[in-house]
């Protein structure tokens, strides 16, 4: 994967030491705290405040989510109630089959009609939430200036946040921060939102390789001067895979692919009887572009440390589920592109010595 887990991304607030409530990053998050009856201010608008702003308003006495600029959020049922019907009448895997072949299909749609007519989705996501929390709610708090999947879609599970939202528990405010204060925040509008406790859901670090440090041959390998092979490995890095998600769909879905292709590309090395297998680029011409696609922060403060994608297979990062199943599960694993190599003996010996 590609994220910092021991840390989360916290900017630096103008003030901070000045607040005299609890101060919390949702990545540590301290055990056994009781924020009941408390005021908690939630600062952040994607999935981590979208998630936790209704669960902490179950026991605080209120609950803000401040933001700088909104996100597209939907509303994701969690009980799939055709499936459960269809459990009635057909065996469980007929169902788990035909459920998953539906949301594939149904995301990749989505995706795709969100890149071809951004305005016509852009319509349809604020229309749905205008329903969730009715006509007299102020949109702008719902209103991004994106287009839909520059960055990922927020799902609101069961609707929970339209829920606490309609019922007074939790509020959003729009705004910029100037600094913070001993009570709790100040905007740039003159405006003091008071908090007991202050969550700052901002996000998270990327990270390359679990923060391992990678040679070959005992140089240092540099990830951003790389780039992706079937979004999977990196050129001239052998026998490495990086598990990496889909930024369109289910993250689970691109995983189990990557690692069901390196299963068998780790059983064909046995098979020809070599150790090796290393993407290599003998043309020189292909050409690099950012190795993810979406504008979210905690990418593009990463964007430096990551490596590239190319314009062309096999160096194409795709986010389309249909076509990596067909390359990735049955496509040629000697495709002119992984040389597989023996090395020698001496050649270990050189590199456990040095």
């Amino acid at each position: 994967g590609y994220y910092r887990y021991e840390a989360g991304y916290t900017p630096d607030f103008a003030g901070r030491e000045d607040f005299r409530g609890s101060f919390i990053h949702p990545q540590l998050w301290p055990q056994d705290f009781d924020y009941a009856g408390k005021r908690v201010l939630v600062i952040g608008s994607g999935a981590t405040a979208v998630t936790l702003v209704p669960a902490l308003a179950e026991r605080a006495a209120q609950v803000t989510m401040l933001q700088r600029s909104p996100s597209y959020v939907i509303n994701l049922p969690q009980r799939d109630g055709l499936s459960n019907a269809l459990r009635r009448v057909l065996p469980e895997t007929w169902v788990y089959r035909l459920a998953r072949g539906r949301n594939v299909s149904l995301q990749l749609l989505f995706y795709k009609l969100a890149k071809a007519c951004p305005n016509l989705v852009r319509r349809l996501l604020l229309g749905l939430v205008r329903r969730q929390l009715g006509a007299g709610f102020d949109m702008r708090h719902f209103s991004p200036s994106y287009k839909p999947w520059d960055q990922r879609v927020c799902a609101v599970p069961d609707g929970d946040l339209f829920r606490v939202l309609r019922q007074g528990r939790a509020a959003v405010v729009t705004a910029e921060i100037e600094r913070f204060t001993a009570g709790g925040v100040r905007l740039k509008s003159g405006e003091e939102l008071p908090a007991d406790v202050i969550v700052s859901a901002t996000g998270l670090q990327l990270q390359l390789f679990g923060g391992i440090a990678v040679s070959v041959d005992g140089a240092p390998f540099e990830a951003p001067r790389s780039m992706g092979y079937r979004g999977i490995m990196l050129r001239d890095l052998p026998n490495l895979a990086v598990i990496l998600g889909y930024t369109n769909a289910s993250w689970t879905l691109k995983a189990d692919l990557s690692s069901e292709y390196f299963c068998r590309l780790i059983r064909h090395l046995d098979a020809i009887g070599m150790r090796q297998a290393t993407p290599r680029d003998s043309t020189g011409d292909v050409r690099p572009a950012p190795f993810l696609d979406l504008k979210s922060g905690y990418i593009e403060r990463a964007a430096h440390l990551l490596p590239a994608q190319g314009d062309r297979a096999p160096w194409k990062l795709h986010q389309n589920y249909a076509l990596d199943l067909a390359l990735l599960r049955y496509g040629k694993l000697e495709d002119g592109y992984l040389q597989f190599s023996q090395p020698s003996a001496a050649q270990d010996e050189a590199l456990a010595t040095s």
